[in-house]
């Protein structure tokens, strides 16, 4: 009778520690898995990184008079190859990065015979631009250990050279003259002042920034991120508003610049 008795006790006893384990496994997933949601980033942290960039370039014009149009937007790509990031974490949800990035940018073009757009192809239009870009960005995130954000800012750009030509393959006549060739209609050399206009292109490019990103934590302090972004400008690439050139059929009121495309990251948190 006693063994029996004993024999009940120590069922009883491995049954209440096999629900205590099991208790305490359960536990530990959920602890496990609230560390996992929580963001790595906590409240007065600050976060360091280094991007890239691929966009989709544009040189809007805005021309004023019917007819002035003898050209064909082409798409064109162009790589933003190297950034840097920092930012810091205000609380769990907001935190505020500034980027300086270079960013090449501009568009190209077929010039046409007519002046919407249409008839024979004469040439093309390339204008090449390299920035400095600096955006000064507002984040809201989610907050876990993958994550969403939204930013949003203003950026300025510092053009450190810039390039317009016209090329015509064959022979055109343009302004009782006949064209073949390569013209530069403007030119900013690399080691021309960056804060100030030069040959012909303005220095400062105010722009603002809307994007949409993701984040994910892969070590302790380390994380990646992709980001969606559109980038506006509002002043001419010119340093005039109005251009003309005994080069080029048409008078431009306003171009201007804005792009748009995929940034990757790899960032580090301090503790």
């Amino acid at each position: 009778m006693h063994t029996i008795y004993t024999m009940k006790k120590f069922k009883l006893s491995f049954f209440l520690l096999g629900i205590l384990a099991c208790s305490w496994q359960a536990q530990a997933q959920t602890d496990s898995l609230t560390n996992q949601m929580q963001v790595r980033i906590p409240k007065g942290n600050f976060h360091f990184g280094i991007t890239t960039a691929v966009n989709n370039t544009w040189i809007k014009v805005d021309n004023d008079a019917q007819n002035n149009e003898h050209f064909k937007y082409k798409t064109t790509i162009k790589w933003a190859p190297v950034g840097l990031v920092a930012g810091y974490k205000f609380n769990d949800r907001h935190d505020v990065q500034l980027e300086a990035y270079l960013s090449q940018q501009g568009q190209n073009y077929t010039l046409t015979e007519n002046g919407d757009g249409t008839g024979l192809e004469l040439g093309e239009k390339r204008i090449n631009l390299t920035y400095l870009q600096i955006p000064l960005l507002f984040k809201f995130t989610t907050g876990d250990a993958t994550r969403f954000n939204v930013h949003v800012g203003p950026q300025v750009g510092f053009l450190i050279k810039g390039e317009e030509v016209n090329e015509f393959p064959e022979a055109i006549a343009l302004n009782d003259r006949t064209l073949q060739g390569e013209y530069t209609l403007a030119k900013k050399e690399k080691g021309d002042p960056l804060f100030k206009d030069a040959g012909g292109f303005s220095a400062i490019a105010p722009m603002a920034v809307l994007g949409l990103g993701l984040e994910k934590d892969v070590k302790d302090n380390l994380y990646v991120s992709a980001n969606v972004r559109f980038n506006y400008g509002f002043t001419d690439i010119r340093d005039t508003e109005t251009t003309t050139s005994a080069y080029d059929f048409d008078k431009y009121t306003l171009r201007y610049n804005i792009f748009g495309g995929v940034q990757l990251g790899l960032h580090y948190v301090l503790d």
